[in-house]
């Protein structure tokens, strides 16, 4: 199938790879058709829905020809229905913006992304501030439209030390150059041994990391895009089960050595080990989700495979604290463990 432009402007194909999306569904294809930029086509990927999702995106199709709805009745969990997706787009687009259901494009975000990448053909990603509820991020931030390397913005992003990437609702991707294109997304569970076995949540943002390993980005100051807070996504889960510090010693161990010098590393790896271990024990000092069971098996499974593997890698202080001040505090994982956990699916 083709896809004929409207204005000789390279195609961007807009994704969407939603589950269950109905509630905020139609707002995101809205913003989609109110863009000044005109050569797009947006896919909807529905990934076996059962509430109206199906119908509020047909109901879009027939009414604008650059709307496309694919609908799959296997349901996958999050990160392998993004690949699936991702496969999804034509040949004959350029750049690719993914737009999680739950999130809205400003009106210009499409021309000014599509205006910056064309001003720096070299570059994989054109990122901007954005939105997340009333929240302007990142916080810190140029105030002027720049080019940074993308070797400084993926050490900030495994460290957790900068925000750029925000989520996948915020870049527009240059797609030949993206690293491993079309299979962006690592699928592996984490932690490992989860009986619902829940999604990585920091894997949305490794997706870029090996693109940013060879290519740099463009920022651009203004905020265009908005991204839903608190929504039934990865993050929602995250906030539930409190991994965000539990999965950034991961990646630091796993990709940190790619992207920083061994004593940025280790100072990085002492800064979240003992973020984690605060945040903990804080819980613990405040009796909160002692009752937890969600809670409680998630960080006793990580305990489980990070205290070794801080050992393994020489941060053996970092391994103590959490094993003799932090692990009595969750206890330790039982045969007879189990969760309500909901694992997110998009």
């Amino acid at each position: 199938m083709t896809y004929p432009l409207t204005s000789g402007q390279p195609l961007v194909a807009v994704l969407t790879p939603v589950h269950n999306g109905a509630d905020s569904l139609a707002a995101c294809l809205e913003s989609v058709r109110a863009q000044t930029y005109r050569d797009w086509i947006h896919l909807v990927v529905d990934n076996a829905s059962t509430d109206a999702t199906r119908e509020i995106a047909g109901s879009f199709a027939a009414k604008d020809a650059r709307v496309r709805v694919l609908s799959f009745r296997e349901l996958l969990p999050m990160f392998e229905n993004f690949n699936r997706a991702l496969l999804a787009v034509p040949s004959e687009a350029r750049y690719l913006k993914q737009l999680h259901a739950d999130d809205t494009l400003h009106p210009d975000c499409l021309t000014k992304m599509v205006v910056a990448a064309q001003n720096a053909p070299d570059v994989a990603l054109v990122v901007s501030r954005f939105y997340q509820g009333s929240t302007l991020s990142p916080a810190r931030a140029p105030r002027r439209a720049v080019r940074l390397p993308g070797r400084m913005v993926a050490k900030g992003t495994v460290l957790g030390t900068s925000n750029m990437l925000g989520s996948p609702s915020v870049p527009l991707m240059r797609i030949d150059r993206l690293a491993g294109w079309p299979s962006l997304f690592r699928v592996d569970r984490y932690p490992p041994g989860h009986p619902d076995t829940p999604p990585h949540n920091q894997a949305d943002k490794e997706s870029c990391l090996d693109t940013l390993a060879r290519s740099d980005i463009a920022f651009l100051p203004e905020p265009l895009v908005y991204l839903k807070d608190g929504s039934p996504s990865a993050t929602g889960f995250a906030r539930r089960v409190a991994g965000w510090h539990a999965t950034r010693l991961d990646l630091l161990l796993r990709r940190g050595q790619d992207f920083m010098d061994e004593k940025r590393l280790r100072k990085g790896i002492r800064r979240t080990t003992r973020k984690w271990a605060r945040a903990i024990a804080w819980r613990a000092l405040k009796r909160l989700r002692r009752s937890d069971q969600e809670f409680l098996l998630y960080q006793r499974l990580c305990l489980d495979d990070l205290i070794p593997r801080l050992r393994e890698a020489g941060c053996t202080r970092e391994a103590k604290l959490l094993d003799r001040w932090i692990r009595p505090l969750i206890g330790r994982s039982r045969a007879s463990d189990s969760s309500q956990l909901h694992r997110p699916v998009s």
